[in-house]
């Protein structure tokens, strides 16, 4: 091969890689930004987050030391964020709404939304409840919400049952 070839071959592979290189320096960046700012809004209330998962635009996190969760998501401009004492907690329970479609094959159960409600000791205060997936903002197709939703959940639990003792 001559030197022209070399160079062009380079030019054409560099060309092709280079949107998938820059996406994903970009999708590091938010996933970091948005790791930070929940890292923040714990270390305000002298929390330090030592578990976590990011999905879509929201994230998850734990203090273990402190059993406290912490949780933000942001659809759509509209931003929600929760912190919940695992003490106050009785348990944690997966909230799975979902919908019946008939079609010529038979019928599916279409997932609507996806999560997390947390029942506490005291019957007064409300349920609070986190939201893992909601079809319709977030994309049609789950990825790994379902996962996700029912891993944190038993470990939410796991950690509840271990304070009680």
């Amino acid at each position: 091969m001559d030197l022209e070839t070399i160079v062009i071959s380079l030019v054409i592979i560099i060309i092709c890689i280079a949107p998938f290189a820059w996406m994903s320096i970009k999708n590091k960046r938010k996933e970091k930004r948005i790791l930070q700012n929940l890292v923040d809004i714990a270390a305000k209330k002298n929390h330090k987050i030592n578990l976590h998962e990011l999905w879509n635009n929201s994230i998850i996190g734990m203090d273990s030391t402190n059993a406290t969760v912490f949780y933000a998501r942001n659809v759509k401009d509209n931003e929600a964020s929760h912190q919940i004492n695992l003490a106050e907690v009785e348990k944690c329970r997966v909230i799975n709404s979902s919908k019946m479609l008939s079609n010529q094959h038979g019928n599916s159960n279409i997932i609507d939304k996806l999560e997390l409600g947390f029942l506490f000791q005291d019957k007064n205060k409300n349920e609070v409840v986190l939201e893992f997936y909601n079809a319709t903002y977030d994309s049609l197709i789950l990825n790994t919400e379902l996962q996700f939703v029912e891993k944190w959940c038993k470990l939410f639990n796991n950690k509840i049952l271990e304070l009680g003792k």
